[in-house]
């Protein structure tokens, strides 16, 4: 099924105007529960209960309320609540372009893509490619449902992606919780780390090799009820104990992945038959240059 428009926009830079549409960059594929009545496996209806009068209300009898303190509420109609909205302009104004390293992705909340009307495909693509060549996204304002959010506007694949972003205001700090700041590192630990990162590091991210195991198991577990058959039970993943002696740790963690290293957790000893390999088969061919050149 192709994907639906959510919103049409103008970005626009300087006093280039693109047309653009957005669609949900994401679908989730989560597994979802509905509650049933366990006697006749009808699904529950959820109802609106006052406390006070001890009654089921309808929701025409319902207002919002903004809480200023505990138990006390300044209350709004949708009436008031709808001339508090920004204007939808439908405008997405870039002011700025920063670094993309600059962005913390803590700051990212939802993605979407944008599209363009064939009349903006140039610029669109200008746009684009500028972006990418220079390593830039754009910061903006754009209404949504009312609100006034900032986004920002990135090259993505064959086209720009825009992420609605958390103000800073909404992003907690460390300081908020126990981290164990004052723990101390030793040099020794710190090269044995840095040799397992080495070790386990890719040189990109493939998302294809990472599935949703628990969604599988739900799905073949509905699969074999449906059938009449019993659900089998999945192999217990091994559990990890807490790690007492850090270095134990990642000395044994590097000689399960056949990483040579020294006792003390410096550089290592000797190094990886690949690295070791490579260096022979250098010499071999050492000889066989000189021998080339003292024959002519």
């Amino acid at each position: 099924m192709p994907a639906r428009s959510i919103s049409t926009a103008s970005l626009s830079f300087g006093l280039v105007s693109i047309p653009v549409r957005l669609f949900p960059a994401t679908s989730s594929k989560s597994v979802r529960f509905n509650l049933l009545h366990d006697k006749d496996k009808s699904r529950i209806q959820e109802k609106i209960f006052c406390p006070v009068e001890e009654k089921i209300v309808d929701r025409s009898e319902l207002v919002r309320g903004y809480e200023i303190e505990k138990g006390r509420y300044v209350t709004f109609t949708d009436e008031e609540l709808k001339k508090l909205e920004a204007q939808a302009d439908r405008a997405i104004e870039i002011e700025e372009f920063i670094p993309v390293a600059e962005v913390d992705p803590v700051y990212f909340e939802n993605s979407y893509l944008l599209g363009c009307e064939p009349t903006s495909a140039k610029a669109y693509h200008l746009l684009k490619e500028a972006m990418t060549k220079e390593g830039r996204v754009g910061l903006a304002k754009f209404t949504m449902r009312g609100k006034e959010r900032l986004v920002l506007i990135r090259p993505h694949d064959d086209g720009l992606m825009l992420h609605t972003m958390y103000y800073e205001d909404e992003i907690r700090s460390f300081k908020e919780i126990d981290h164990g700041a004052d723990a101390q590192v030793k040099d020794s630990e710190l090269s044995l780390a840095q040799r397992l990162l080495a070790d386990l590091t890719r040189k990109k991210f493939e998302p294809s090799k990472y599935k949703d195991n628990y969604r599988e198991r739900v799905i073949e577990a509905a699969e074999q009820k449906l059938a009449g058959r019993e659900i089998s039970e999945p192999t217990p993943e091994a559990r990890r104990g807490n790690v007492i002696d850090l270095m134990g740790a990642l000395k044994a963690s590097l000689e399960k992945r056949g990483v040579a290293f020294n006792a003390e957790g410096g550089e290592e000893s000797t190094k990886s038959s690949k690295a070791e390999s490579s260096r022979q088969e250098e010499h071999k061919a050492q000889p066989k240059r000189s021998r080339a050149r003292g024959a002519r």
